[in-house]
């Protein structure tokens, strides 16, 4: 049972963004936890621990040593280090039953992951074990774009940054917000399926780019927005520093939300701990947010409390765009 008790009481603001995702989505809300961590709460839980992992071609290797990450996310994920170990780990999910995999990795100089090596053996995955494969990209270029969509992979990911100021000082990187752009917009124009994120509160726990990177990302065609929260990490230059408000965040929520009215918007993985975690998915649900990645003890319910019927799912919550099949779930099942 959750110790936060969370507020029915929805203001006129946030009642436009839930009334959004009303209209166009129904009253479903959907629920992730894939199994790149283990989660449970009294509500869910994921059963398989390989259903959906993380692969990293780098191992934990990343050149730009960002201010938020220094690599740490890295750890997380398995290595596959060259093309024939990433096809072992993936026949080893399709034996087992699994439904297929998150790759990634860390980038080069220039804000590159160098995934193209990888591309015959995500094809030979889709074709011969039809896992689902998403690739979580830095920069794309378009020979990148060309690979991906070659390979048929089933989404790709990349944070679109806003600002260039922070591009520089969270990123390390000689970049400009019009890259970022550019990589969305070759990943666009191939028809790829696309999910990109936004990091809210990137430069040092201010809000500085994010709306610009929403406004930029309208421009395209998108199957899903994926909204995340700054959250300060062990062993790295950030740590000690304070993400936004939970209140600042919900805004970023409700402008995305009338920003992508037919869109899915969703809240992923990375969000503050403590009282504020709480708070933020509230303001999630709100501001009429598709899904939340990981949800905490009680959201669940409380999505039910205001009318809406609760899905679950292990895979990555980009993908809701191609869930069809999702079960309604019973309370406490």
């Amino acid at each position: 049972m959750s110790f936060y008790e969370y507020n029915e009481d929805i203001n006129d603001e946030y009642l436009k963004g839930f009334n959004i995702r009303k209209e166009y989505f129904n009253s479903e809300i959907n629920f992730y936890a894939p199994s790149i961590k283990s989660y449970e709460t009294e509500d869910f839980k994921n059963d398989k621990s390989d259903s959906f992992p993380p692969f990293s071609i780098t191992g934990g290797s990343c050149s730009l040593k960002c201010e938020h990450c220094n690599a740490e996310i890295l750890k997380s994920m398995a290595p596959a280090l060259t093309p024939e170990e990433l096809f072992g780990r993936a026949k080893a999910i399709y034996e087992s039953g699994g439904l297929g995999f998150l790759l990634s990795g860390g980038s080069n100089s220039k804000g590159i992951v160098d995934i193209l090596p990888y591309i015959k053996t995500i094809k030979k995955i889709k074709s011969d074990l039809n896992l689902k494969v998403i690739v979580h990209c830095g920069l794309i270029t378009e020979e990148i774009a060309d690979g991906l969509s070659d390979a048929g992979v089933d989404s790709a990911m990349l944070d679109i940054i806003g600002e260039e100021d922070t591009i520089r000082k969270i990123y390390h990187l000689n970049a400009a917000v019009k890259d970022y752009e550019n990589s969305l917009k070759y990943l666009s124009d191939r028809k790829i399926p696309c999910s990109p994120h936004v990091v809210i509160g990137l430069k040092h726990g201010r809000i500085a780019g994010e709306f610009n990177a929403i406004d930029i990302i309208s421009n395209y065609d998108v199957s899903s927005l994926v909204l995340v929260g700054f959250m300060p990490m062990h062993n790295t230059k950030m740590e000690n520093i304070l993400p936004p408000p939970a209140e600042e965040i919900g805004e970023v929520f409700l402008y995305a939300r009338k920003k992508f009215t037919e869109t899915p918007v969703l809240l992923g993985c990375e969000r503050p701990y403590g009282l504020s975690k709480f708070k933020i998915e509230e303001l999630a649900v709100k501001s009429g947010l598709n899904g939340i990645a990981y949800p905490s003890e009680g959201i669940i319910p409380f999505s039910v409390k205001l009318g809406l019927k609760p899905k679950f799912s292990e895979v990555c919550c980009s993908l809701i765009f191609s869930e069809t099949a999702l079960p309604v779930i019973e309370m406490g099942g």
